[in-house]
């Protein structure tokens, strides 16, 4: 009776149609979408079972880097010390830049740009590299306006904070490379002597984090035109 009296309703069996259409019609685009490689977002597992990151730990950056490889890679180890670690993450440059890049007719100036520079290295327990020194770098302008002061320094911390996180959306992509896979597996597999690579020291080179960051002065006339800070 129940089914009798839904059958028999207006449009009833037209929405039944439609919805059976849809669903066909998603199944099919999903499966055109994985014949074309496309994967929905979810866990990338790197291609090494502990890590170790040489960005100082009390860093903010450090501590995003350290949650996005958690995220993306949850059964990778993040160890404390290198020795015990399959990989490393070596920091070796990660410094901030301010410069004037606009000014305005009384010689003030009116715009500066922002720059973050980050290089790092890959290698395995034996100082093989997994992934050679790679370089990100991320720029962003700012106008200024001398009668406020406080608040742009305030814009400029946000404005590095932005850089950051696309910076380390940037060493993700690198991490999960497949060049950087590959690169383990030939390690993995290479005979004693065989030659992989570069070889670099597996003590990890001298963190340097100043807490505060000693920032640029944002000021007309600043001593130097291209101020590039390391922290």
């Amino acid at each position: 009776m129940n089914f009798a009296r839904q059958a028999n309703r207006p449009g009833g069996a037209r929405g039944s149609g439609r919805g059976w259409t849809l669903r066909v019609g998603g199944l099919a685009l999903l499966m055109l979408l994985s014949a074309c490689g496309f994967q929905m977002r979810g866990t990338t597992p790197l291609p090494f079972d502990s890590l170790y990151v040489g960005i100082p730990q009390n860093s903010r950056f450090g501590a995003e880097v350290r949650r996005a490889i958690a995220a993306a890679s949850p059964e990778t180890k993040l160890l404390e010390t290198p020795k015990d670690a399959d990989a490393q993450l070596q920091q070796i440059r990660n410094s901030r830049s301010m410069r004037e890049v606009s000014l305005n007719a009384q010689g003030r100036v009116e715009e500066y740009e922002l720059g973050l520079i980050f290089t790092f290295r890959v290698i395995d327990a034996k100082g093989r590299a997994l992934l050679p020194d790679t370089t990100l770098e991320a720029y962003r302008e700012m106008p200024y306006n001398d009668q406020v002061v406080q608040a742009k320094e305030g814009q400029a911390e946000s404005l590095y904070r932005n850089m950051e996180q696309s910076l380390v959306s940037r060493i993700m992509r690198r991490l999960t490379a497949p060049d950087v896979r590959l690169a383990v597996q030939k390690t993995q597999s290479a005979k004693p002597g065989e030659e992989v690579g570069p070889v670099y020291s597996t003590t990890p080179p001298p963190q340097t984090n100043r807490q505060p960051w000693n920032r640029p002065s944002i000021t007309n006339g600043p001593p130097s035109l291209d101020d590039d800070t390391s922290y």
